[in-house]
């Protein structure tokens, strides 16, 4: 297996629970969002690559190198942001970093200067002295971080980085993110928020129910999947309606001749044109919307059966 991150036909049980099942991607470089419904499988494919679980079949390499192989040492290559707690109670900020730089293998002296210079880098430079538990939701976050990249990781792996934080807070934590990636490092975000992936990923892995529904590139999807037209529509709007249903074609009513009609890959707009013709209409505006990540991934479940109470 090649790549910076890849899995090969891996499932992980927990006693009678499937919670991967067979799963197969690979991570060449950049950000790469990780999307699913709450237990689809984000975190315990996290725990598989720090060998938290362990792995009933299949193999997952890491940075070249079999994670069976390396042991626990994946973790000296390999940063990690978990989603709850984190942080240790009574230390202050670089204190708390510094020991993780320890445990990652640092020497203490480096781990101590390492950690002064990614708590900057995080922006708690001026709070680095105090102790943890004083520090915000936000804070809190930007610590982990923090404590991921003390030891210089090439992959870096956020679970729900951005869980809690306001507005503000959010958008700094992405610009983080998406400056690691300009400094070379590959991120593997796993999240709930569709907008965070689309602010900074340029891959998805969509996993539901310990299976992967989808991987490929967020340019790439978009511009392959199901195209939504915004169309002014002149004439009878009930026979234009029927007559884009009666096609195959999913077509909303709008108002004041205004219709939304999602065409499948491949299918030429023209076709709307021919429609309009045989309905005895005018199509006076055809536009084509650009289509949100939220849209795909709900269009992912649907073509996988999945009910759409299943997103996220």
């Amino acid at each position: 297996m090649s790549g910076v991150l890849s899995f090969k036909d891996v499932a992980v049980s927990y006693g009678s629970l499937q919670a991967l099942k067979g799963v197969t991607f690979e991570v060449a470089g950049g950000a790469v969002g990780l999307l699913g419904p709450n237990g689809a499988g984000k975190s315990t494919l996290i725990k598989a690559i720090l060998g938290l679980v362990s792995v009933d079949r299949g193999g997952i390499s890491v940075l070249g190198r079999e994670s069976r192989v390396l042991g626990p040492a994946v973790r000296d290559r390999v940063g990690y942001v978990p989603e709850r707690e984190g942080v240790r109670a009574g230390l202050s900020g670089v204190a708390w970093v510094a020991f993780l730089g320890q445990l990652s293998g640092l020497p203490r002296p480096s781990a101590i200067e390492r950690a002064h210079e990614v708590l900057q880098y995080v922006d708690l430079g001026e709070s680095r002295y105090r102790n943890v538990e004083t520090y915000s939701t936000g804070m809190q976050q930007r610590l982990k971080l923090a404590a991921a990249l003390v030891h210089d990781p090439a992959l870096v792996l956020l679970d729900e980085p951005t869980s809690g934080m306001d507005p503000v807070g959010r958008e700094e934590m992405l610009e983080l993110c998406a400056d690691l990636v300009k400094q070379g490092k590959t991120v593997l975000l796993s999240t709930h928020i569709l907008k965070d992936v689309e602010a900074i990923c340029s891959d998805v892995v969509i996993l539901h129910a310990g299976k992967v529904l989808a991987s490929a590139s967020v340019k790439d999807w978009t511009k392959s999947e199901a195209q939504h037209y915004l169309v002014q529509w002149e004439g009878d709007a009930e026979a234009f309606v029927t007559a884009c249903r009666k096609a195959g074609f999913k077509a909303e009513d709008g108002d004041k001749g205004l219709f939304r009609v999602v065409l499948p890959p491949g299918v030429s707009p023209r076709t709307l044109f021919q429609l309009a013709m045989e309905g005895g209409g005018l199509i006076q505006r055809l536009v084509r919307e650009s289509t949100s990540l939220e849209v795909l991934f709900l269009e992912a479940l649907q073509k996988n059966g999945v009910a759409q109470n299943a997103g996220l």
